[in-house]
Protein backbone atom coordinates (compact mmCIF):
# COMPACT_ATOMS: atom_id res chain seq x y z
CA UNK A 1 0.00 0.00 0.00
CA UNK A 2 1.51 2.89 -0.85
CA UNK A 3 1.50 6.72 0.83
CA UNK A 4 -2.09 7.92 -0.11
CA UNK A 5 -4.13 11.05 -0.11
CA UNK A 6 -7.01 12.09 2.54
CA UNK A 7 -9.29 11.85 -0.85
CA UNK A 8 -7.99 8.41 -2.33
CA UNK A 9 -9.12 7.21 1.52
CA UNK A 10 -12.01 8.49 1.81
CA UNK A 11 -13.20 7.88 -1.55
CA UNK A 12 -12.38 3.85 -1.07
CA UNK A 13 -13.42 3.55 2.12
CA UNK A 14 -16.62 5.17 2.14
CA UNK A 15 -18.02 2.69 -1.12
CA UNK A 16 -17.95 0.37 1.81
CA UNK A 17 -19.70 1.93 4.67
CA UNK A 18 -23.61 0.97 5.13
CA UNK A 19 -26.02 3.91 5.80
CA UNK A 20 -27.76 3.22 8.39
CA UNK A 21 -25.47 1.36 10.19
CA UNK A 22 -26.41 0.58 13.54
CA UNK A 23 -29.52 2.95 13.36
CA UNK A 24 -31.84 -0.16 14.85
CA UNK A 25 -29.91 0.19 17.97
CA UNK A 26 -32.41 0.75 21.35
CA UNK A 27 -30.79 3.04 24.00
CA UNK A 28 -29.68 0.93 27.45
CA UNK A 29 -30.48 -2.22 25.32
CA UNK A 30 -28.02 -5.03 25.86
CA UNK A 31 -25.83 -6.74 23.81
CA UNK A 32 -24.51 -10.38 23.26
CA UNK A 33 -21.82 -11.52 20.89
CA UNK A 34 -21.21 -15.29 20.29
CA UNK A 35 -20.47 -17.70 17.61
CA UNK A 36 -16.99 -16.20 17.25
CA UNK A 37 -13.46 -16.65 19.01
CA UNK A 38 -12.96 -13.67 21.48
CA UNK A 39 -9.05 -12.55 21.88
CA UNK A 40 -9.76 -10.21 25.31
CA UNK A 41 -5.72 -8.92 24.86
CA UNK A 42 -6.10 -9.36 28.69
CA UNK A 43 -3.39 -11.81 30.05
CA UNK A 44 -5.76 -12.91 32.83
CA UNK A 45 -8.56 -13.86 30.91
CA UNK A 46 -6.88 -14.22 27.10
CA UNK A 47 -9.91 -15.92 25.33
CA UNK A 48 -13.59 -16.61 25.78
CA UNK A 49 -16.67 -18.10 23.80
CA UNK A 50 -18.97 -14.70 24.34
CA UNK A 51 -19.33 -11.28 25.57
CA UNK A 52 -21.91 -9.26 26.91
CA UNK A 53 -22.48 -5.49 26.61
CA UNK A 54 -24.39 -3.39 29.40
CA UNK A 55 -25.02 0.32 29.70
CA UNK A 56 -22.29 1.19 27.63
CA UNK A 57 -19.54 -1.41 30.14
CA UNK A 58 -18.90 -4.66 29.27
CA UNK A 59 -21.10 -6.81 31.69
CA UNK A 60 -19.70 -10.15 31.40
CA UNK A 61 -16.75 -12.56 29.44
CA UNK A 62 -16.95 -16.48 29.37
CA UNK A 63 -19.05 -19.04 28.12
CA UNK A 64 -21.99 -18.95 25.62
CA UNK A 65 -23.60 -19.90 29.65
CA UNK A 66 -22.45 -17.25 31.58
CA UNK A 67 -24.53 -15.08 28.80
CA UNK A 68 -28.22 -16.48 29.81
CA UNK A 69 -28.63 -13.30 32.70
CA UNK A 70 -28.08 -10.81 29.73
CA UNK A 71 -30.08 -12.24 26.68
CA UNK A 72 -33.55 -10.88 27.56
CA UNK A 73 -34.66 -8.05 24.69
CA UNK A 74 -30.70 -8.09 23.77
CA UNK A 75 -29.59 -7.52 20.25
CA UNK A 76 -27.90 -10.68 19.97
CA UNK A 77 -25.05 -11.05 16.96
CA UNK A 78 -24.50 -15.01 16.55
CA UNK A 79 -21.23 -13.97 14.10
CA UNK A 80 -19.74 -16.80 12.12
CA UNK A 81 -17.37 -19.40 12.82
CA UNK A 82 -13.72 -18.22 11.99
CA UNK A 83 -15.17 -14.50 12.93
CA UNK A 84 -12.97 -13.17 15.83
CA UNK A 85 -14.08 -10.26 18.51
CA UNK A 86 -10.97 -7.75 19.63
CA UNK A 87 -11.16 -4.72 21.19
CA UNK A 88 -11.68 -1.71 19.68
CA UNK A 89 -8.82 -0.38 17.47
CA UNK A 90 -7.01 2.77 18.72
CA UNK A 91 -5.05 4.90 16.03
CA UNK A 92 -2.41 6.77 17.78
CA UNK A 93 -1.19 9.01 15.51
CA UNK A 94 -4.57 10.25 12.83
CA UNK A 95 -4.86 13.37 11.67
CA UNK A 96 -8.21 12.81 11.26
CA UNK A 97 -10.18 16.32 11.24
CA UNK A 98 -7.42 17.90 9.39
CA UNK A 99 -6.91 14.94 6.43
CA UNK A 100 -10.78 15.10 6.24
CA UNK A 101 -11.28 19.15 5.84
CA UNK A 102 -8.58 19.15 2.94
CA UNK A 103 -10.30 16.11 1.29
CA UNK A 104 -12.83 18.50 0.51
CA UNK A 105 -10.60 20.30 -0.91
CA UNK A 106 -8.83 19.85 -4.64
CA UNK A 107 -6.88 16.53 -4.71
CA UNK A 108 -3.60 15.97 -6.03
CA UNK A 109 -3.32 12.11 -5.29
CA UNK A 110 -1.38 10.04 -8.12
CA UNK A 111 -0.93 13.47 -10.19
CA UNK A 112 1.89 12.45 -12.35
CA UNK A 113 2.74 15.15 -15.34
CA UNK A 114 0.90 18.58 -16.43
CA UNK A 115 -2.14 16.68 -17.77
CA UNK A 116 -2.73 15.74 -14.64
CA UNK A 117 -2.28 18.29 -13.14
CA UNK A 118 -4.98 20.43 -14.98
CA UNK A 119 -7.40 17.72 -15.00
CA UNK A 120 -7.08 18.00 -11.32
CA UNK A 121 -7.24 21.86 -10.73
CA UNK A 122 -9.36 23.14 -13.50
CA UNK A 123 -12.78 21.73 -12.54
CA UNK A 124 -12.22 23.59 -9.45
CA UNK A 125 -11.64 26.76 -11.23
CA UNK A 126 -14.37 26.57 -12.87
CA UNK A 127 -16.54 26.53 -9.81
CA UNK A 128 -15.24 28.55 -7.14
CA UNK A 129 -15.36 32.56 -7.27
CA UNK A 130 -12.09 33.83 -8.57
CA UNK A 131 -10.52 35.89 -5.61
CA UNK A 132 -10.96 32.12 -3.62
CA UNK A 133 -8.24 29.95 -3.54
CA UNK A 134 -7.05 27.02 -5.25
CA UNK A 135 -6.20 24.81 -2.57
CA UNK A 136 -5.89 21.01 -1.14
CA UNK A 137 -2.63 18.84 -1.29
CA UNK A 138 -2.06 14.83 -1.89
CA UNK A 139 0.94 15.19 -4.43
CA UNK A 140 3.91 13.01 -4.17
CA UNK A 141 7.62 14.16 -4.29
CA UNK A 142 7.20 10.24 -5.42
CA UNK A 143 5.09 10.78 -8.20
CA UNK A 144 5.02 14.28 -9.32
CA UNK A 145 8.60 14.82 -9.36
CA UNK A 146 9.51 18.54 -10.57
CA UNK A 147 6.59 20.71 -8.98
CA UNK A 148 7.25 24.23 -9.79
CA UNK A 149 5.21 27.44 -9.49
CA UNK A 150 5.81 27.43 -13.27
CA UNK A 151 3.37 24.11 -13.53
CA UNK A 152 0.52 25.64 -11.57
CA UNK A 153 0.80 28.85 -13.23
CA UNK A 154 0.72 27.62 -16.88
CA UNK A 155 -2.82 26.12 -15.28
CA UNK A 156 -4.21 28.98 -12.28
CA UNK A 157 -2.77 32.42 -14.13
CA UNK A 158 -2.61 34.74 -11.66
CA UNK A 159 -5.31 32.70 -9.26
CA UNK A 160 -3.98 32.47 -6.09
CA UNK A 161 -2.47 28.51 -5.20
CA UNK A 162 -1.25 26.42 -3.10
CA UNK A 163 -0.97 22.64 -2.25
CA UNK A 164 0.35 20.14 0.43
CA UNK A 165 2.32 17.17 -0.09
CA UNK A 166 1.03 14.31 1.17
CA UNK A 167 3.08 13.87 4.04
CA UNK A 168 2.84 17.80 5.09
CA UNK A 169 6.13 18.30 5.21
CA UNK A 170 6.38 20.34 1.30
CA UNK A 171 4.17 22.83 0.11
CA UNK A 172 3.84 23.87 -3.56
CA UNK A 173 2.74 27.42 -4.60
CA UNK A 174 2.32 29.18 -8.07
CA UNK A 175 3.94 32.93 -8.91
CA UNK A 176 0.72 34.39 -7.68
CA UNK A 177 1.22 33.00 -3.66
CA UNK A 178 4.57 33.52 -4.00
CA UNK A 179 4.21 37.22 -4.70
CA UNK A 180 1.33 37.79 -1.85
CA UNK A 181 3.89 35.58 0.59
CA UNK A 182 6.66 38.60 -0.53
CA UNK A 183 8.72 35.63 -1.69
CA UNK A 184 11.33 36.54 -3.56
CA UNK A 185 15.26 36.06 -4.66
CA UNK A 186 15.59 38.03 -1.79
CA UNK A 187 13.55 36.33 0.67
CA UNK A 188 15.75 34.75 3.43
CA UNK A 189 14.84 30.89 4.76
CA UNK A 190 13.15 30.78 7.86
CA UNK A 191 14.59 29.03 10.60
CA UNK A 192 14.15 25.55 10.41
CA UNK A 193 12.52 25.51 6.31
CA UNK A 194 13.66 26.02 2.83
CA UNK A 195 12.92 28.15 0.10
CA UNK A 196 13.95 25.78 -3.13
CA UNK A 197 15.61 28.12 -5.23
CA UNK A 198 16.60 27.57 -9.18
CA UNK A 199 20.38 28.29 -10.74
CA UNK A 200 19.37 32.17 -10.33
CA UNK A 201 18.48 32.09 -6.79
CA UNK A 202 14.97 32.19 -7.78
CA UNK A 203 11.98 30.50 -6.09
CA UNK A 204 10.92 27.37 -8.13
CA UNK A 205 7.52 27.10 -5.87
CA UNK A 206 8.53 24.49 -3.48
CA UNK A 207 8.97 25.26 0.08
CA UNK A 208 10.00 22.67 2.49
CA UNK A 209 8.83 22.25 6.61
CA UNK A 210 8.75 26.04 8.08
CA UNK A 211 9.10 27.48 5.21
CA UNK A 212 5.33 26.63 4.44
CA UNK A 213 3.65 28.73 6.48
CA UNK A 214 5.16 31.39 4.53
CA UNK A 215 1.99 30.77 2.32
CA UNK A 216 -0.14 28.16 4.37
CA UNK A 217 -0.38 31.33 6.80
CA UNK A 218 -2.13 33.44 4.28
CA UNK A 219 -4.76 31.17 3.66
CA UNK A 220 -8.43 31.78 4.61
CA UNK A 221 -9.85 29.23 7.57
CA UNK A 222 -12.37 26.58 6.75
CA UNK A 223 -15.55 27.19 7.21
CA UNK A 224 -17.68 25.38 9.54
CA UNK A 225 -19.92 23.40 7.19
CA UNK A 226 -16.98 21.86 5.75
CA UNK A 227 -14.71 20.85 8.36
CA UNK A 228 -17.70 19.07 9.83
CA UNK A 229 -18.78 17.58 6.54
CA UNK A 230 -15.27 15.98 6.46
CA UNK A 231 -15.29 15.04 9.97
CA UNK A 232 -18.07 13.21 9.66
CA UNK A 233 -17.05 11.26 7.05
CA UNK A 234 -13.77 10.20 7.91
CA UNK A 235 -15.48 9.22 11.43
CA UNK A 236 -17.48 7.03 9.47
CA UNK A 237 -14.64 5.54 7.87
CA UNK A 238 -12.44 5.34 10.46
CA UNK A 239 -15.53 3.18 12.60
CA UNK A 240 -15.46 1.08 9.46
CA UNK A 241 -12.31 -0.39 9.91
CA UNK A 242 -12.69 -0.83 13.55
CA UNK A 243 -11.13 2.03 15.02
CA UNK A 244 -12.73 3.45 18.33
CA UNK A 245 -9.63 6.04 19.56
CA UNK A 246 -7.32 7.89 17.96
CA UNK A 247 -4.62 10.19 19.20
CA UNK A 248 -4.86 13.73 16.69
CA UNK A 249 -0.84 14.29 16.43
CA UNK A 250 -0.98 18.23 15.55
CA UNK A 251 -4.40 19.79 16.12
CA UNK A 252 -5.04 22.98 15.98
CA UNK A 253 -7.65 25.44 17.65
CA UNK A 254 -10.08 25.25 14.45
CA UNK A 255 -9.49 21.75 14.47
CA UNK A 256 -10.40 21.44 18.05
CA UNK A 257 -13.32 23.50 17.85
CA UNK A 258 -14.32 21.24 15.36
CA UNK A 259 -14.30 18.21 17.21
CA UNK A 260 -15.80 19.83 20.01
CA UNK A 261 -18.83 20.78 18.01
CA UNK A 262 -19.76 17.14 17.07
CA UNK A 263 -19.27 16.35 20.38
CA UNK A 264 -21.96 19.14 21.80
CA UNK A 265 -24.19 17.42 18.98
CA UNK A 266 -23.87 14.12 19.93
CA UNK A 267 -21.84 13.59 16.68
CA UNK A 268 -18.76 12.58 18.13
CA UNK A 269 -18.02 8.50 18.52
CA UNK A 270 -14.67 8.37 18.17
CA UNK A 271 -12.52 9.30 21.88
CA UNK A 272 -10.23 11.91 20.28
CA UNK A 273 -6.86 12.85 22.35
CA UNK A 274 -5.30 15.72 21.02
CA UNK A 275 -1.84 17.06 20.99
CA UNK A 276 -0.58 20.93 20.26
CA UNK A 277 2.02 21.78 18.43
CA UNK A 278 4.97 24.16 19.71
CA UNK A 279 7.87 25.60 17.37
CA UNK A 280 11.06 26.69 18.31
CA UNK A 281 9.92 30.07 17.88
CA UNK A 282 7.40 29.86 20.40
CA UNK A 283 10.01 27.57 22.98
CA UNK A 284 8.58 26.80 26.19
CA UNK A 285 6.46 30.15 26.70
CA UNK A 286 4.22 27.26 24.40
CA UNK A 287 3.53 25.68 27.25
CA UNK A 288 0.94 27.87 28.79
CA UNK A 289 -1.00 27.91 25.60
CA UNK A 290 -1.71 23.86 24.97
CA UNK A 291 -2.76 24.12 29.15
CA UNK A 292 -5.25 27.30 27.97
CA UNK A 293 -6.39 24.66 25.20
CA UNK A 294 -6.64 21.74 27.39
CA UNK A 295 -8.82 23.80 29.74
CA UNK A 296 -11.09 25.31 27.15
CA UNK A 297 -11.83 22.28 24.99
CA UNK A 298 -12.16 19.68 27.38
CA UNK A 299 -15.07 17.74 26.37
CA UNK A 300 -16.93 13.72 26.79
CA UNK A 301 -14.56 12.30 24.27
CA UNK A 302 -12.17 14.79 23.95
CA UNK A 303 -9.48 16.20 25.38
CA UNK A 304 -5.98 18.13 25.41
CA UNK A 305 -2.97 16.02 26.42
CA UNK A 306 0.21 16.64 24.58
CA UNK A 307 2.49 18.90 23.45
CA UNK A 308 3.59 17.99 19.57
CA UNK A 309 7.01 18.79 18.69
CA UNK A 310 8.64 18.44 14.88
CA UNK A 311 12.05 17.85 15.65
CA UNK A 312 12.97 17.23 12.21
CA UNK A 313 11.17 16.46 8.60
CA UNK A 314 12.25 13.63 5.94
CA UNK A 315 14.51 11.87 4.39
CA UNK A 316 13.24 11.72 0.97
CA UNK A 317 13.31 16.01 0.87
CA UNK A 318 16.61 15.65 3.19
CA UNK A 319 14.78 17.38 5.84
CA UNK A 320 15.44 14.36 8.33
CA UNK A 321 18.23 14.97 10.66
CA UNK A 322 20.71 12.57 10.40
CA UNK A 323 23.64 11.76 12.59
CA UNK A 324 25.89 11.29 9.75
CA UNK A 325 25.71 13.15 5.67
CA UNK A 326 23.31 11.88 3.64
CA UNK A 327 25.38 10.00 0.72
CA UNK A 328 26.65 12.20 -1.91
CA UNK A 329 26.10 15.74 0.37
CA UNK A 330 28.07 17.60 3.16
CA UNK A 331 24.44 17.87 4.82
CA UNK A 332 23.53 15.77 7.09
CA UNK A 333 19.68 17.80 7.27
CA UNK A 334 18.95 20.46 10.24
CA UNK A 335 16.86 19.35 12.72
CA UNK A 336 14.41 22.04 13.60
CA UNK A 337 15.06 23.13 17.33
CA UNK A 338 18.12 23.20 18.91
CA UNK A 339 19.05 21.18 21.95
CA UNK A 340 18.50 23.70 24.02
CA UNK A 341 15.39 24.83 22.52
CA UNK A 342 14.13 20.99 22.36
CA UNK A 343 15.21 20.66 25.89
CA UNK A 344 13.77 23.32 27.37
CA UNK A 345 9.81 23.14 25.91
CA UNK A 346 10.38 19.33 27.31
CA UNK A 347 11.47 20.60 30.59
CA UNK A 348 8.32 22.72 31.02
CA UNK A 349 5.42 20.40 28.93
CA UNK A 350 6.75 17.35 31.30
CA UNK A 351 6.59 19.70 34.61
CA UNK A 352 3.02 20.32 33.85
CA UNK A 353 1.85 17.23 33.36
CA UNK A 354 1.65 17.10 29.65
CA UNK A 355 2.39 13.93 27.34
CA UNK A 356 5.28 14.80 24.45
CA UNK A 357 4.52 13.41 21.12
CA UNK A 358 7.63 13.91 18.94
CA UNK A 359 7.74 13.42 15.10
CA UNK A 360 11.42 11.91 14.35
CA UNK A 361 12.37 10.44 11.14
CA UNK A 362 16.28 10.76 11.25
CA UNK A 363 18.48 9.10 13.71
CA UNK A 364 19.93 12.29 14.88
CA UNK A 365 16.61 13.48 15.45
CA UNK A 366 15.39 10.24 17.32
CA UNK A 367 18.62 10.90 19.55
CA UNK A 368 17.08 14.15 20.21
CA UNK A 369 13.78 13.39 21.33
CA UNK A 370 15.25 10.57 23.81
CA UNK A 371 17.86 13.31 24.83
CA UNK A 372 15.36 15.71 25.76
CA UNK A 373 13.08 13.42 27.76
CA UNK A 374 15.93 12.03 30.03
CA UNK A 375 16.68 16.06 30.32
CA UNK A 376 12.74 16.56 31.76
CA UNK A 377 13.03 13.57 33.84
CA UNK A 378 16.24 14.75 35.49
CA UNK A 379 15.18 17.61 35.90
CA UNK A 380 11.77 17.30 37.14
CA UNK A 381 11.94 13.37 38.38
CA UNK A 382 11.06 9.97 36.84
CA UNK A 383 7.25 10.14 36.71
CA UNK A 384 4.84 7.53 34.37
CA UNK A 385 5.44 10.41 31.76
CA UNK A 386 4.61 7.91 28.94
CA UNK A 387 6.43 10.56 26.41
CA UNK A 388 5.81 9.54 22.14
CA UNK A 389 8.41 9.19 19.89
CA UNK A 390 6.53 8.60 16.48
CA UNK A 391 7.68 7.08 13.03
CA UNK A 392 11.19 6.05 13.89
CA UNK A 393 12.13 5.36 10.14
CA UNK A 394 15.76 5.53 11.41
CA UNK A 395 17.57 4.60 14.60
CA UNK A 396 20.67 4.33 15.61
CA UNK A 397 21.23 0.69 17.47
CA UNK A 398 23.40 2.99 20.04
CA UNK A 399 19.23 4.55 21.30
CA UNK A 400 16.91 1.52 20.58
CA UNK A 401 18.00 0.31 24.34
CA UNK A 402 17.28 3.74 25.76
CA UNK A 403 13.28 3.52 25.32
CA UNK A 404 12.48 1.21 28.27
CA UNK A 405 14.24 2.77 30.81
CA UNK A 406 13.24 5.86 30.15
CA UNK A 407 9.22 4.85 29.50
CA UNK A 408 9.32 5.77 26.23
CA UNK A 409 6.57 4.99 23.64
CA UNK A 410 7.27 4.16 20.44
CA UNK A 411 4.37 4.80 18.02
CA UNK A 412 5.15 3.10 14.92
CA UNK A 413 3.28 3.42 11.52
CA UNK A 414 3.63 -0.02 10.48
CA UNK A 415 2.52 0.47 6.89
CA UNK A 416 5.40 2.04 5.62
CA UNK A 417 7.69 -0.47 6.71
CA UNK A 418 8.14 -2.05 3.53
CA UNK A 419 10.13 -1.59 -0.10
CA UNK A 420 7.92 1.13 -2.15
CA UNK A 421 9.17 3.41 -4.36
CA UNK A 422 9.57 5.81 -1.13
CA UNK A 423 12.41 3.44 0.20
CA UNK A 424 13.99 1.98 -2.75
CA UNK A 425 14.05 5.06 -4.56
CA UNK A 426 14.34 7.75 -2.23
CA UNK A 427 15.06 6.45 0.85
CA UNK A 428 18.25 4.16 0.40
CA UNK A 429 20.45 5.73 -1.98
CA UNK A 430 20.14 8.46 0.32
CA UNK A 431 21.47 6.70 3.64
CA UNK A 432 23.53 3.69 2.03
CA UNK A 433 22.87 0.01 2.67
CA UNK A 434 24.59 0.03 6.20
CA UNK A 435 21.93 2.76 7.39
CA UNK A 436 19.20 1.14 5.94
CA UNK A 437 19.60 -2.28 8.05
CA UNK A 438 18.21 -0.05 10.43
CA UNK A 439 15.12 1.19 9.02
CA UNK A 440 12.20 1.07 11.23
CA UNK A 441 13.29 -1.09 13.46
CA UNK A 442 10.29 -2.50 15.45
CA UNK A 443 11.57 -5.72 16.13
CA UNK A 444 15.07 -4.46 18.05
CA UNK A 445 12.64 -2.06 19.37
CA UNK A 446 10.19 -5.07 21.04
CA UNK A 447 13.61 -7.20 21.76
CA UNK A 448 14.35 -4.18 24.05
CA UNK A 449 11.20 -3.99 26.17
CA UNK A 450 10.16 -1.11 23.78
CA UNK A 451 6.30 -0.68 24.08
CA UNK A 452 5.00 -0.27 20.83
CA UNK A 453 1.85 1.58 19.60
CA UNK A 454 0.26 1.19 16.20
CA UNK A 455 -1.27 4.10 14.02
CA UNK A 456 -1.52 4.97 10.86
CA UNK A 457 -0.51 8.95 9.67
CA UNK A 458 -3.50 9.25 8.17
CA UNK A 459 -3.61 11.08 5.65
CA UNK A 460 -0.45 10.06 4.51
CA UNK A 461 -0.93 6.50 4.05
CA UNK A 462 -4.18 4.28 4.84
CA UNK A 463 -6.43 4.07 8.26
CA UNK A 464 -7.13 0.60 8.01
CA UNK A 465 -5.58 -1.20 10.89
CA UNK A 466 -5.34 -4.46 9.08
CA UNK A 467 -3.14 -3.26 6.70
CA UNK A 468 -0.68 -1.92 8.90
CA UNK A 469 -0.57 -5.63 10.68
CA UNK A 470 0.02 -7.60 8.20
CA UNK A 471 3.02 -5.05 7.05
CA UNK A 472 4.43 -5.31 10.04
CA UNK A 473 4.13 -9.02 10.47
CA UNK A 474 5.24 -9.35 7.07
CA UNK A 475 7.66 -6.35 5.14
CA UNK A 476 6.20 -6.77 2.32
CA UNK A 477 3.67 -4.67 0.01
CA UNK A 478 0.43 -5.99 0.89
CA UNK A 479 -0.50 -6.11 -3.08
CA UNK A 480 2.65 -8.72 -4.17
CA UNK A 481 3.05 -11.35 -1.02
CA UNK A 482 5.94 -13.11 -3.44
CA UNK A 483 7.51 -9.44 -3.13
CA UNK A 484 11.26 -8.64 -1.66
CA UNK A 485 10.56 -7.83 2.57
CA UNK A 486 12.51 -4.91 3.97
CA UNK A 487 14.86 -5.87 6.55
CA UNK A 488 13.18 -9.03 7.57
CA UNK A 489 15.11 -8.87 11.34
CA UNK A 490 12.88 -6.12 12.28
CA UNK A 491 9.26 -7.97 11.79
CA UNK A 492 6.95 -8.04 14.39
CA UNK A 493 4.07 -11.20 14.89
CA UNK A 494 0.26 -10.63 14.31
CA UNK A 495 -0.19 -10.74 18.20
CA UNK A 496 2.53 -8.31 18.79
CA UNK A 497 0.79 -5.85 16.27
CA UNK A 498 -2.57 -6.77 17.95
CA UNK A 499 -1.08 -5.26 21.07
CA UNK A 500 -0.07 -2.01 19.26
CA UNK A 501 -3.59 -0.99 18.49
CA UNK A 502 -5.30 -2.13 21.26
CA UNK A 503 -4.00 -2.63 25.09
CA UNK A 504 -0.75 -0.55 24.00
CA UNK A 505 -3.03 1.79 22.23
CA UNK A 506 -5.06 2.47 25.50
CA UNK A 507 -2.03 2.54 27.71
CA UNK A 508 -0.10 5.27 25.24
CA UNK A 509 -3.53 6.83 25.64
CA UNK A 510 -3.50 6.74 29.72
CA UNK A 511 -6.53 4.43 29.02
CA UNK A 512 -5.88 1.44 29.97
CA UNK A 513 -8.09 1.43 32.80
CA UNK A 514 -11.11 1.77 30.57
CA UNK A 515 -10.26 0.50 26.87
CA UNK A 516 -7.70 -1.84 25.24
CA UNK A 517 -8.65 -5.01 26.59
CA UNK A 518 -12.31 -6.71 27.29
CA UNK A 519 -12.36 -6.68 31.03
CA UNK A 520 -15.45 -6.75 32.64
CA UNK A 521 -16.11 -3.09 33.85
CA UNK A 522 -14.28 -0.94 30.93
CA UNK A 523 -15.88 0.26 28.11
CA UNK A 524 -17.62 -1.70 25.71
CA UNK A 525 -15.46 -0.92 22.39
CA UNK A 526 -15.34 -3.84 20.75
CA UNK A 527 -14.63 -4.96 17.08
CA UNK A 528 -15.54 -8.00 15.20
CA UNK A 529 -13.38 -8.95 12.13
CA UNK A 530 -14.62 -11.86 9.53
CA UNK A 531 -11.98 -14.00 9.94
CA UNK A 532 -9.33 -15.06 12.86
CA UNK A 533 -6.06 -13.08 12.32
CA UNK A 534 -4.03 -15.17 14.05
CA UNK A 535 -4.81 -18.12 12.48
CA UNK A 536 -4.53 -17.49 8.70
CA UNK A 537 -1.45 -16.98 6.68
CA UNK A 538 -0.11 -13.47 7.16
CA UNK A 539 -0.58 -12.26 3.63
CA UNK A 540 -3.91 -12.71 4.35
CA UNK A 541 -4.62 -9.85 7.02
CA UNK A 542 -5.36 -7.00 4.84
CA UNK A 543 -8.18 -8.74 3.10
CA UNK A 544 -10.01 -8.89 5.70
CA UNK A 545 -13.24 -6.78 6.80
CA UNK A 546 -14.82 -5.73 10.29
CA UNK A 547 -18.13 -7.08 10.57
CA UNK A 548 -19.39 -4.91 13.22
CA UNK A 549 -17.56 -2.05 15.53
CA UNK A 550 -19.44 -1.01 18.53
CA UNK A 551 -18.87 1.99 21.13
CA UNK A 552 -19.53 2.14 24.40
CA UNK A 553 -21.77 -0.87 23.42
CA UNK A 554 -23.61 0.89 20.64
CA UNK A 555 -23.13 -0.36 16.98
CA UNK A 556 -21.54 2.11 15.11
CA UNK A 557 -20.95 0.16 11.93
CA UNK A 558 -22.18 -2.83 10.75
CA UNK A 559 -21.09 -4.27 7.67
CA UNK A 560 -24.08 -5.00 4.61
CA UNK A 561 -25.66 -8.05 5.43
CA UNK A 562 -25.06 -7.97 8.94
CA UNK A 563 -26.97 -7.21 11.76
CA UNK A 564 -27.91 -8.03 15.65
CA UNK A 565 -31.81 -9.73 16.39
Amino acid sequence: MKRISPKTSLVLALLAVPLGAGAAFADGQNVVLRGARIVTMDEAKPEAQAIALVDGKIAAVGSDADMEPFLKGAKIYDLPAGALVLPGFQDDHNHLIWSATQAEDISLADVADEAGLRAAIEPAMAKLPKDAWLRGGGWSVGTYLNPSAKALDAITGDRLAYFDDVDGHSGWANSAALKLAGIDAGTKDPEGGRIERDAEGNPTGLLRENAMSLVASLLPQYPDEQVDAGLAKAQAEAMSFGITAIIDPSAEEWMLKGYQRADAADKLKLRVEAAVKIDAEEGAAGVGRVLKLKTDYATPRLEVTSVKLFVDGVIETGTAALLEAYVGSNSAGDPLFTSEQLNGIAVAADKAGLQLHSHAIGDRAVRMALDAYEAAEKANGKRDSRHQITHLELVDPADIARFKPLGVVANIQALWAYPDTYIVDLTEPKIGPKRSEWLYPFGALKQEGATLVGSSDWSVSSMNPLEAIQTGVTRQDITDPNGKVLTPQHKLDVMDMLRAYTVNGAYAAFDEAESGTLTVGKRADVVVLDRDVTKIAPTEIAAGKVLVTLIDGEPVYEAEGVAGK
